[in-house]
């Protein structure tokens, strides 16, 4: 029974990325073929946007509420990412109503296995100190997760595939980190960490930390932006090259190619979400052990 239902999720996994492809493929085709003079004054620098399933929402949600911004390659963006939301909330809320003290499910044994690996992995990173903070890091990992998979779904579109989603969560983590490190070694010994050490370097050190924390932010944001651009774009290609088959061989209407891709998406998509996790622990880390260093030299005095 299980192997019948992981032949039919891999079956139908593959058709609708097949079939979501190779329409993606085909429109772009279609939009290159037109005078590109109306898509660069619609969206900016000539390159035409993507929409989703979900397009149609944003022609009837108000802008205060959802905005469509249209100069974007992705102008259903933020209606992807709210969608994402939902779709956690909902399947936390299902996974959690009937919880026992003894799982007597398998929903609820699955769910306490992947809390638990997230509290396991993420508490060995940020130590026994910092292992009160693993929701804050482990909450990005389950959010950029999803952000990743939504993208491989036929008709939706990955949120970090923009750089404009990758830049805010880069930022958003950033200020996390430097919330939690000004909370545990106060706003004195946060300068300190800054000022660095002998004191008299301060005027050299603090611009170069400042320089480091930014550099940071950018680093979250173009590697998780560059990776997921970048595996969408190769299946389109693929795809594309998959249309080609046809007039070389003439025997088959059409060669799905990209596939192998797809599921290399869910691997990478995997992977991004637990290098940015991982990179967000490292941060904290760094500023929790100037905080035990502190106290060690206070202890030692």
């Amino acid at each position: 029974m299980k192997k019948h239902c992981l032949l039919l999720f891999v079956s139908v996994f593959v058709l609708f990325g097949v079939g979501f492809d190779f329409g993606f493929a085909a429109e772009d085709a279609h939009d290159s073929s037109h005078d590109t003079q109306g898509e660069g004054e619609h969206s900016g620098g000539g390159a035409h946007p993507h929409y989703s399933w979900l397009h149609p929402l944003s022609k009837i949600i108000p802008n205060h509420i959802i905005p469509e911004p249209l100069g974007w390659q992705q102008p259903d963006l933020i209606l992807n990412a709210y969608f994402v939301v939902l779709v956690i909330t909902i399947l936390f809320f299902f996974g959690t109503r009937k919880m026992k003290r003894l799982p007597e499910s398998r929903g609820q044994t699955l769910l306490e296995l992947f809390v638990g690996g997230l509290i396991n992995f993420f508490g060995g990173i940020l130590g026994e100190h910092g292992k009160k903070y693993v929701p804050f890091v482990g909450s990005y990992f389950i959010f950029i997760l999803f952000l990743n998979y939504i993208g491989l779904i036929p008709g939706f579109l990955s949120p970090t595939a923009d750089l404009n989603t990758t830049v805010a969560l880069g930022i958003s983590a950033l200020i996390g980190v430097h919330v939690i490190a000004i909370k545990e070694n106060g706003i004195v010994g946060y300068l300190k960490h800054f000022v660095g050490d002998p004191w008299w370097l301060a005027p050299l050190m603090f611009p170069l930390h400042i320089i480091g924390e930014i550099a940071r932010a950018g680093s979250l944001a173009i590697r998780l932006f560059g990776n997921i651009f970048g595996e969408e774009s190769v299946i389109i290609n693929l795809t594309i090259l998959g249309l080609a088959v046809p007039l070389i061989f003439g025997m088959i209407p059409w060669a799905p190619i990209q596939v192998p891709m797809l599921f290399f998406g869910l691997f990478g998509g995997f992977l991004q979400a637990l290098v940015f996790s991982m990179l967000t622990s490292i941060y904290i880390v760094t500023f929790l052990e100037h905080h035990d260093e502190e106290h060690g030299a206070e202890a030692h005095h």
